[in-house]
C-alpha cells in the first residue's frame, strides 16, 4: 500500500455545530491499495449544516425548483470516519476494470452547444473530445460506477462504495458554508475549479453561463489540476458531475439525520449526482449545496463519479 502526507484540518464550533476548520492542520496519509487503485484520503467523523439558502439560490440565479430541491437546511451527523477518491476516477483507473470485467459499455450524449447529442458511437473511450488516461472518465451511467466499485471491493477485499449524497456535501464544503468551498464568490473559480470558462468560450463559441476567467480547459482536466479544499480533495467543483448513491427527493423532507444513504424510492428512476462540471449548461449548479436529478441509465459526457471505503 503506498503512503504519500496530506494536510489534514482540526474541528471547531460554527453556529453551534462541530465543524472541520481550515486553520487548524495535522498531517493526515493518504493511500492506494494498488498501483492502479484511486488515491483516498481519511475523513473524520462530525457534523455540519446541509443544503442551502434561498437567499443563496437567488444570488446565484438559481432556477426556483432547486429551493426546494436544497432545503430545508438541517444538521446532518456524520457518525464514523470514512475515505473519499481525492479526486474523480480517471480514465486510467476505469480502464483497468474493463480489461478485466469486460463490460459492455457504448453510447453516450455529448455536449452540442447547450444541448445533448446522443451518439451511439462515443463512450467512455471516446466521449466526443480528447482526454488523457489521468482525467476523469464520463460516459458511464449510475450502473457502471456501481459496478467499478464492486470490482473493486472484490479485488482488494474493500468495501468500496459510491459516496452517500451526505457524505459528498459534508467533504465538498470542508467545514465551510459558503456557496463554495472557496466563498461565495465566482471571481476566483479557476484557481479552484474547472469551470465552464473562457476556455470553454474560445474552443465551442458557447458563452451561455459561463465563468469570467480562464482555468484552461475547455472540456475535462486531469485530476489535480487546481487547488484542492480543506480537505484534501480535489474537483468537489466542477469537472464533471458525481454520481453518489441516493435516489433524487424533491427535498430534504424526511431525509435522513446521518450520512446513510436515502434509497426510499422502490423505482429510484433518477439518482442524485454532485459537483457540476465543465459545461456552461446549469452553471448555477456549480455550488456545494447543489444537486442534479440524473436518470439513472444515463451516459454523459460530463458525468463521472468518484469513491468512499468505510474502514
Amino acid at each position: 500500500m503506498r503512503i504519500a502526507m496530506r494536510k489534514f484540518f482540526g474541528s471547531a464550533i460554527v453556529l453551534g455545530v462541530w465543524l472541520w476548520h481550515p486553520q487548524m492542520l495535522r498531517a493526515q496519509a493518504t493511500f492506494q491499495d494498488c498501483s492502479t487503485c484511486p488515491e483516498m484520503v481519511m475523513v473524520s467523523a462530525g457534523r455540519f449544516e446541509m443544503g442551502a439558502t434561498k437567499e443563496e439560490n437567488m444570488r446565484e440565479q438559481s432556477p426556483e425548483r432547486y429551493i426546494a430541491w436544497e432545503s430545508p437546511l438541517r444538521i446532518v451527523s456524520v457518525p464514523q470516519p470514512f475515505s473519499i477518491s481525492v479526486a474523480e476516477v480517471t480514465k486510467e483507473q476505469f480502464s483497468a476494470f474493463m480489461t478485466d470485467a469486460q463490460p459492455t459499455i457504448e453510447g453516450c450524449d455529448i455536449a452540442k452547444g447547450n444541448e445533448w447529442d446522443r451518439r451511439a458511437d462515443k463512450s467512455w473511450r471516446d466521449p466526443g473530445f480528447a482526454q488523457g488516461p489521468h482525467e476523469p472518465v464520463v460516459c458511464v451511467n449510475w450502473s457502471d460506477a456501481k459496478a467499478y466499485t464492486q470490482w473493486l471491493a472484490k479485488r482488494t477485499a474493500k468495501p468500496y462504495r459510491l459516496l452517500t449524497e451526505a457524505e459528498w456535501e459534508y467533504v465538498a464544503r470542508a467545514g465551510t458554508q459558503t456557496a463554495r468551498f472557496w466563498g461565495d464568490g465566482r471571481e476566483d473559480a479557476c484557481r479552484y475549479a474547472n469551470v465552464p470558462d473562457a476556455a470553454h468560450v474560445k474552443m465551442t463559441q458557447n458563452g451561455q453561463g459561463t465563468f469570467a476567467c480562464n482555468d484552461g480547459y475547455a472540456y475535462t482536466s486531469p485530476a489535480k489540476s487546481f487547488q484542492p479544499n480543506a480537505f484534501g480533495v480535489y474537483d468537489t467543483i466542477g469537472n464533471v458531475w458525481e454520481w453518489v448513491e441516493d435516489c433524487f427527493h424533491e427535498s430534504y423532507i424526511t431525509a435522513p439525520s446521518d450520512t446513510a444513504a436515502w434509497q426510499s424510492d422502490p423505482a429510484c428512476t433518477y439518482h442524485v449526482a454532485r459537483g457540476g462540471s465543465w459545461n456552461p449548461r446549469l452553471a448555477t449548479q456549480l455550488r456545494s449545496a447543489a444537486r442534479g436529478r440524473v436518470t439513472t441509465a444515463l451516459r454523459n459526457s460530463n458525468l463521472g463519479f468518484r469513491l468512499a471505503v468505510t474502514p
